[in-house]
């Protein structure tokens, strides 16, 4: 598999013959699809709150007397079917909407989502970036500004502040690949020895898989 390369000044160099595993999957529409919603559902945050009866202020004494008015009888003014009273069964911000996956299922799905980017691959020789700006054109020269994810073989602080105020650059350690950051970007570059030690640790899940078909 030839593999596009570049410096640390976005000059393209000839291109690198590397035999790997690690884009060699079926891809399996259904599974990514499972880890997806899965992943988006982890991160969801339960912000929104509401408030019952016994938070909503106010309602302590009760209204009218129980008999003789003709209307229903009630105790507070803070009852739920009353405007201004208390929500039933609303959210209460302590909701959980973590879905569990499977291991291997999650891996699968990640070497499904490498294998639709198998032809958006390309090497970039090291990052010894100090400023956003230098990392900024770098980055324009490789990607021609459409969304990226880099890949690092350590990822470290630095990595992370230079690239972090970058429109449509993510960056991740290759442990640490997800579903979802492959799919959203339309390129992925990997650092120095990331693409080799991510087939290390995620191409013998593809050989496994390989051997599993048969």
């Amino acid at each position: 598999m030839k593999i596009a390369v570049y410096d640390t000044k976005g000059t393209e160099k000839e291109a690198k013959d590397v035999k790997v595993t690690l884009f060699d999957a079926v891809v399996n529409p259904a599974l990514i699809h499972e880890v997806v919603v899965a992943q988006l559902a982890d991160r969801r945050a339960a912000s929104a709150q509401t408030k019952t009866r016994g938070l909503v202020s106010g309602g302590g004494k009760k209204p009218y007397k129980q008999k003789g008015t003709g209307r229903a009888r009630t105790g507070s003014i803070r009852n739920p079917i009353w405007r201004g009273g208390g929500t039933t069964f609303g959210p209460t911000g302590i909701q959980n909407f973590k879905q569990r996956v499977l291991k291997k299922k999650r891996t699968g799905a990640i070497l499904s989502a490498l294998a639709t980017r198998k032809d958006a691959v390309s090497i970039l020789e090291k990052f010894d970036f100090t400023k956003t700006k230098d990392f900024a054109k770098v980055v324009e020269k490789i990607t021609e500004g459409r969304k990226v994810l880099f890949v690092s073989d350590a990822l470290n602080e630095n990595q992370i502040i230079v690239s972090r105020n970058l429109q449509n650059v993510r960056i991740c350690d290759y442990r640490n690949l997800n579903v979802y950051d492959v799919l959203n970007a339309d390129k992925i570059v990997f650092i120095g020895d990331a693409l080799v030690k991510a087939n290390e640790m995620w191409g013998r899940s593809t050989v496994a898989q390989a051997k599993g078909a048969k």
